[in-house]
């Protein structure tokens, strides 16, 4: 946005090096100073409550000094304060020509910047007149209605205002409302104390002009808030609401023109969550119960399943391999898993690259904001969130991976039947002798008229030649498809043996035709039951759910790496 509007980086320019001569004159104040500068740039008001000597009056005076030929009113106010001694003596002139007004010139009707201390204890004499210039801009006095130049007031208070003082109204015109406790570090205090802070002193051609903050508000106004940004502005609205905290809507839209003003001057065209933060500072009261405001605003940037760009497109790919219907060929199954893998892997490793290059947006952004100190540990807490997610299903797909790959069926197979028939004994009754190719002929395993597994019998396994039982046949067992093909090959291999072999009649009967097929049959069942749940299965991926607070205190280191 800067380098098409060189007229937005000359002022750019102006209050980065305001804001660097500004933290060079006061004292833990960086928050402060950038906030209601801030508010100043867009016509808001600003109430600094702390006990008094915080710098509450310097800090008004040295922002009047940031702004070009602008005038500064101060006063402190009791509640003896007479209205003469705010919005200037009555005319007696005007008085003996009947025309009530005010000579307001060096009051507070002509002022750009206004300090008035101890705002809260203005009486019910000045109280209307001060509401509608602070709201409206316009001094009433008589039948005379004056526009005034003000900018901004800065008040000042010990404390909040009573509810039941009938000041409400005078303290939801003040947008920023912002806490100044004393120093609370011992060396910059002493600093303070011995007089080693600089004066505050503005370059004389830094110093903002009325007509920058002019076309400022102007362009201000034209600041899109896109969805992203309006469904965090709804979740801050919702949690406000939740914890009581007063937010009408007269708040809200000028809290929305100090965001865009925040956008604008940080180079953006559109609201950012680095913007969406400056809001703490626009709701309930500063000190104690600010806390709570703090957590729905930063809480409200970090939502489960907020990033669903990055890990909906990893869900739905996963899903197509958990519903991964092996194929009876060995081959094209193993190729077609691989595949679904390296195309899941590839998709994960897209998403980590956008999600650093988020992070990264997230760094040059919050360089270039001027309002911004830190970037807030629970922005970062969701992508830090959604990187532990990415690694996890890393892991899974690794996980899968190497099941799929040491998937040996013929293995699996005589693995299970092996324990199977541990169990159940030795019986005499074998009509049929397996191996994988890899077991040597005794380690076979026999099988009986029920298809179930028996342990070894030495006298009938001497007589008998084992079928081998490969890993193309093996794995058709497994998935129970195309198992017909099994049984041609194994009654083709039985028939080989019977040929070489001789035999006696009883035992081709036994182990041919409708017995083998019934025998055959029952095995496949036993296989479907006890041995298929065995396949390499897709796990499912880890469940989502929403950053935890260590993820939170861990964001700023994840960002320093």
């Amino acid at each position: 946005m800067n380098d098409a509007d060189p007229e937005l980086a000359f002022i750019q320019g102006k209050i980065s090096r305001l804001l660097r001569s500004l933290d060079r004159s006061f004292v833990e104040r960086e928050t402060h100073i950038r906030v209601a500068l801030l508010a100043i740039l867009s016509g808001h008001h600003v109430v600094l409550l702390g006990p008094p000597g915080t710098a509450k009056s310097l800090l008004a005076r040295a922002l009047c000094e940031s702004l070009h030929d602008a005038t500064l009113f101060e006063y402190l106010l009791s509640k003896f304060t007479h209205p003469d001694e705010l919005f200037g003596p009555v005319s007696i002139p005007g008085l003996k020509e009947e025309d009530y007004r005010r000579l307001t010139e060096g009051y507070l009707p002509r002022a750009h910047i206004a300090f008035l201390d101890e705002i809260f204890k203005a009486n019910s004499a000045i109280l209307n007149s001060l509401l509608t210039l602070i709201n409206e801009r316009v001094f009433h006095h008589g039948k005379h209605r004056d526009q005034v130049p003000l900018f901004s007031i800065v008040g000042a208070s010990n404390e909040p205002p009573d509810p039941e003082g009938g000041l409400g109204a005078l303290y939801d015109r003040f947008l920023v409302r912002l806490s100044v406790p004393p120093i609370a570090d011992p060396a910059r205090f002493l600093q303070v104390c011995l007089g080693e802070i600089s004066a505050y002193q503005p370059i004389a051609t830094d110093r903002l002009t009325r007509a920058e903050l002019e076309w400022l508000r102007d362009r201000a106004s034209r600041i899109g808030v896109d969805d992203a940004a309006r469904r965090t502005l709804l979740r801050v609205r919702d949690g406000l609401s939740e914890e009581g905290v007063d937010a009408s809507d007269r708040r809200w839209r000028w809290a929305l023109e100090l965001l865009k003003m925040s956008a604008l001057t940080s180079g953006r065209a559109r609201i950012s969550p680095l913007d969406v933060v400056l809001l703490e500072h626009c709701f309930g009261d500063p000190g104690p119960n600010q806390a709570a405001v703090r957590m729905c605003v930063r809480e409200s940037l970090v939502v489960p399943d907020e990033h669903d760009d990055y890990l909906t497109p990893l869900r739905q790919l996963w899903a197509e391999i958990e519903a991964d219907m092996a194929a009876p060929d060995l081959s094209t199954w193993r190729l077609g898993a691989v595949g679904r893998l390296d195309r899941f892997d590839n998709a994960c490793s897209r998403a980590r690259e956008l999600l650093d290059l988020h992070l990264d947006h997230l760094r040059q952004e919050l360089a270039r904001t001027p309002w911004c100190t830190e970037l807030p540990s629970e922005l970062v807490a969701g992508l830090v969130a959604v990187r532990t997610r990415l690694q996890a299903f890393e892991r899974t797909s690794a996980q899968h991976r190497a099941a799929v790959a040491a998937y040996g069926p013929a293995s699996l197979l005589m693995s299970r039947m092996r324990q199977a028939a541990k169990q159940r004994g030795h019986y005499s009754d074998v009509r049929l002798w397996v191996r994988a190719p890899t077991d040597a002929a005794d380690e076979a395993v026999g099988l009986a008229a029920d298809g179930e597994p028996i342990r070894h019998s030495s006298y009938h396994q001497e007589r008998a030649t084992p079928v081998v039982v490969d890993d193309a046949d093996a794995h058709r067992l497994l998935v129970g498809k195309d198992t017909g093909a099994v049984l041609a090959s194994l009654g083709a291999q039985m028939r080989a043996r019977g040929a070489s072999r001789g035999g006696d009649p009883a035992e081709r009967t036994e182990t041919s035709g409708e017995h083998l097929k019934q025998m055959f049959e029952r095995w496949t069942t036993w296989i479907q039951k006890t041995v298929s749940r065995h396949l390499p299965r897709a796990p499912s991926l880890p469940a989502s759910g929403s950053p935890t607070d260590d993820k939170r205190g861990s964001a700023e280191r994840a960002l320093a790496t």
